[in-house]
């Protein structure tokens, strides 16, 4: 799918589906330090969700458990816009952006506001963070050239550094890896920058992506908008190789993942999809799986089975969650629900979590596919979730920010 195709169903299906209300500035519970917070609460004490996917690999794979059965709600936060990427935690806190360019930290245990930061225009779909830092990029729109990555203090919201490039990019959630952010521009370049300071420390000519930047055994990958998949040395950028998977070229936001031995990509050509398993080391394209229906939901994969949700296009907008063997290409299950599924399987033990835009979260027994529960919200949910010390948490295009437990 195309850039226009992307916006046509998710910025403007978001703006239509959501009860988008006027923003408000609200500083509920601001004056309560997250510095404070912090020294209170060890870290030792907590488990954390710091990027997209869970971990480096995006396997969507997470420590410890979620609800199994019907779950209440901990707490919910209204942030006036649609709220398409993971939330994050760390610590006693929340992060997160909402599609009109505010960027939040929450306090963990009731979602009061502890500080709020607006970009003034699309801010990148997914944040990423480390113990220092939030890290969010700028979109460029058809209105606005304006793009950058900017560094927030975790603690404050208060601008560290902004980096500016002479192309087009923050359009997506960086990388933190030992020292160093990795950020792809939507047009040509990956960028390698220096941590503490935002300086440029090497760039590498692309396609264009819109993805997520993956590493694994201190390589890092990327898939552009060729539908190329590419393997580089972190330190320099260097190319170790590359795989072209197609002659077309499309925008995507399905991102790889990665297990012990394998590279789980998405191949879109036109009307059809594939399922391309590559391995990690050399790039061999090990098998090719059809995929019955397109995909815009990122990869997830769990001890041989790979999760992925669709469009069921030709089925009056419903969608399915999809799992496989990852040998075989056996379908093990699927789950219909009556919305197309954007949102990436979140994976927490025996439970398989994910959002529909039939506006329903679902949590479904990832050995056998059937429902555990599902929770209603007031839009389609983008989302995918992130599943954090017995909690789930996701964001809706309703608004708002929902956590379960």
């Amino acid at each position: 799918m195309g850039t226009d195709e992307i916006s046509d169903m998710t910025v403007e299906r978001v703006k239509y589906m959501s009860l988008v209300k006027v923003k408000e500035k609200r500083r509920v519970g601001a004056k309560a330090s997250l510095f404070f917070l912090v020294l209170l609460s060890p870290l030792s004490l907590y488990a954390n969700s710091l990027m997209y996917q869970s971990n480096y690999e995006r396997t969507g794979v997470y420590d410890g458990y979620g609800p199994e059965s019907e779950p209440v709600l901990a707490w919910k936060f209204d942030a006036g816009a649609p709220v398409v990427g993971a939330i994050l935690v760390y610590d006693d806190a929340v992060y997160f952006s909402d599609f009109e360019g505010g960027v939040y930290a929450l306090n963990k245990s009731d979602g009061t506001l502890l500080w709020e930061k607006d970009l003034g225009g699309q801010p990148s779909l997914q944040v990423t963070l480390n113990e220092d830092v939030v890290l969010v990029g700028r979109r460029f729109s058809r209105d606005d050239d304006e793009s950058y990555l900017i560094a927030l203090d975790r603690m404050t919201g208060e601008e560290r550094w902004k980096f500016e490039p002479d192309d087009y990019s923050g359009i997506d959630a960086p990388t933190i890896y030992e020292g160093k952010v990795f950020l792809t521009s939507m047009l040509e370049h990956i960028f390698a920058l220096d941590l503490l300071t935002g300086e440029e420390l090497w760039r590498r000519e692309i396609q264009g992506g819109s993805r997520q930047l993956l590493i694994s055994e201190n390589v890092l990958y990327f898939q552009d908008d060729s539908q190329s998949v590419l393997a580089m040395e972190p330190e320099t950028g260097e190319l170790k190789w590359s795989r072209t998977l197609s002659d077309g070229k499309e925008n995507s936001f399905s991102t790889p993942a990665i297990d012990e031995c394998f590279i789980y990509a998405t191949l879109i050509e036109h009307d059809a999809a594939s399922l391309i398993k590559l391995n990690k080391v050399s790039g061999e394209v090990e098998k090719s799986f059809g995929m019955e229906f397109p995909t815009m939901s990122s990869v997830s994969v769990y001890e041989g089975s790979v999760f992925w949700g669709d469009y069921a296009s030709g089925d009056g907008g419903s969608g399915y969650m999809n799992a496989m063997d990852a040998g075989t290409g056996e379908f093990l299950w699927r789950v219909k629900t009556e919305g197309p599924i954007n949102s990436s399987a979140a994976i927490a033990g025996d439970t398989v979590y994910f959002g529909s835009h039939d506006h329903y979260l679902y949590a479904v027994d990832r050995h056998g596919g059937d429902v555990k529960w599902r929770y209603e919200t007031e839009a389609g949910i983008a989302s995918s979730p992130s599943v954090v010390d017995g909690r789930v948490y996701f964001g809706s295009i309703d608004g708002h920010v929902y956590v379960l437990e």
